[in-house]
């Protein structure tokens, strides 16, 4: 009894320092993406210099998603996918967010282009955290095979839950706000995705869901004004509101915890889909 103890202390020692490590590393790699106006962020693609941005995306992802593959080969997957997203959420947290982006006239066409971007980005980390890490543990449900295509319509169709999840609940562009709007949003998809894909969870829904909010942002640019005075008026679409890096933080945290909800370490092993 008394090894079991010290080997859970142990785990948990080493994933409250490899959290501390990688929020760190973000916080870092967050001075790289500096603004036309002077100020840090809060996009990779419209800074002073977007491939020193990239650079810095690249490094932070890829060395959170190998920490956290071996943190998760130690505890759980969801704790290495948290791993990964709190590295994002080191970063946000020294970043400016909507308004620096209206008053640095940004282009949401080109914002559209970064949250695709970002998308491919995660799902690479994402392919490598569970690559590394094995399989996870998400329920009960024993694996059922299913076509490809069909669990694919599902992982688009649970992804798409963020958008109204950002239009009712992020109210103001405040940091508080977007990233705890997308962590709703992806506490719902991870519930959703336990509960109606027969596998794995599908690697897409910590992907998609950062890519639709490409397409919260042609909805938003679309019903609305898009100005400097209509964001000082509050006349912007709330789906405007959230940066392509806070959707990355916010959704894939919510996800995890969306995911762990309700799971015990005794429940059956799943095999992963990577699909």
């Amino acid at each position: 009894m008394y090894y079991v103890v010290m080997d859970a202390w142990i785990r948990s020692a080493i994933v409250i320092v490899v959290t501390g490590m990688v929020g760190f590393l973000g916080g870092w790699q967050a001075d790289t993406l500096i603004s036309v106006r002077g100020a840090l962020g809060p996009t990779i693609l419209q800074t002073i210099s977007p491939i020193s941005s990239v650079v810095a995306i690249l490094i932070t992802v890829g060395v959170a998603s190998v920490l956290g593959g071996l943190v998760a080969r130690l505890t759980t997957i969801s704790t290495g996918m948290f791993i990964l997203g709190f590295s994002l959420f080191g970063m946000v947290m020294k970043l400016h967010g909507a308004e620096e982006f209206i008053m640095s006239n940004g282009n949401f066409n080109l914002l559209i282009l970064e949250a695709v971007f970002l998308s491919a980005i995660i799902l690479l980390g994402t392919i490598v955290v569970f690559s590394i890490g094995g399989q996870c543990r998400l329920g009960s449900k024993k694996s059922i095979e299913e076509r490809p295509q069909v669990e694919i319509g599902k992982s688009i169709l649970i992804s798409l839950v963020i958008l109204p999840a950002i239009w009712i609940v992020a109210n103001s562009p405040a940091k508080g706000q977007v990233i705890g709007a997308s962590a709703v949003g992806g506490v719902l998809i991870g519930v959703l995705a336990r509960q109606f894909l027969q596998s794995a969870p599908s690697l897409l829904i910590f992907a998609l869901p950062i890519a639709f909010g490409g397409l919260g942002y042609f909805i938003g640019t679309a019903i609305g004004e898009v100005s400097v005075v209509a964001f000082t008026q509050r006349d912007l679409s709330s789906l405007l509101y959230p940066m392509p890096i806070e959707y990355s933080a916010g959704i894939i945290i919510g996800i995890v915890i969306g995911l762990s909800l309700g799971v015990s370490d005794d429940k059956v092993r799943i095999e992963i889909k990577g699909t």
